[in-house]
């Protein structure tokens, strides 16, 4: 499966603004921010397989990708064993490799059960913003809300995938550079609803410091519930495909 897209800036500064990025290359730079090369990657799989349970994903990143430029993502799937799939994604900028990700995950017939939240529960403020997010993707809202025979309030793991970004950066100073490596467990746990007033909070923990590179572990919590795990590495020092003459926070 290939899907091709072009990212406006003026979409990249809106997506950064809905996930709480502060990192200014994204705003008055000409970099995308790989939060968002993320949710190009895994919301497709989200709206066009539906019954796809993600487990797993690790997504390296080998290249920044720029505004306003054509992106390839090319999926290529597989089954492991009867259960487990595992789906690769190569994603290109001129002819460049911007990043390789590995996605794992099953079917699920029965993934409704997983994602069932009662309309009257769900806070429209919180709702309203994830259509925000969805539209800076190029992707309107519905799309992923109503699936074939319910409605999904659910917060989509491709919005949770970008929350780690956003937080190293505020919650660490944007203190060490560009992000290397995502890695989300998402493992069998249920979706998280959108009904309350906070949403999804990330929580960091740096692990040991090394010379090369910093290794972050992250938790994706809502309310006394820890949903998610996952772990960054994060580069010293930013890398750029292309030169630009924004001021470059040490973060993405």
């Amino acid at each position: 499966m290939h899907h091709d897209y072009v990212i406006q800036k003026s979409s990249g500064k809106r997506f950064v603004q809905i996930t709480n990025d502060k990192n200014e290359i994204h705003r008055s730079g000409n970099v995308v921010p790989g939060a968002m090369t993320v949710s190009k990657i895994i919301l497709p799989l989200e709206i066009l397989i539906p019954e796809l349970e993600i487990h797993n994903v690790s997504i390296k990143f080998t290249n920044s990708s720029i505004y306003d430029e054509k992106t390839k993502d090319v999926y290529s799937f597989q089954f492991v064993n009867r259960e487990q799939i595992q789906i690769n994604v190569n994603t290109f900028q001129s002819q460049d490799t911007v990043a390789k990700t590995v996605i794992t995950g099953s079917i699920n017939p029965f993934r409704e059960k997983s994602t069932k939240v009662k309309e009257e529960d769900v806070n429209e403020t919180k709702l309203d913003s994830i259509r925000e997010y969805l539209g800076t993707l190029a992707v309107e809202g519905e799309a992923y809300i109503q699936k074939d025979s319910y409605r999904d309030y659910t917060y989509p793991l491709s919005y949770i995938s970008t929350l780690p970004s956003a937080a190293i950066v505020k919650q660490m100073e944007g203190n060490g550079g560009m992000i290397n490596m995502l890695k989300m467990d998402f493992g069998n746990v249920d979706m998280i609803p959108i009904t309350d007033e906070k949403g999804p909070i990330v929580k960091l923990e740096r692990a040991r410091p090394r010379a090369s590179f910093n290794k972050i572990i992250t938790e994706i919590v809502n309310g006394v519930v820890t949903y998610y795990r996952g772990l960054a590495i994060v580069n010293p020092v930013a890398r750029f495909r292309k030169p630009t003459t924004s001021v470059i926070l040490p973060a993405k």
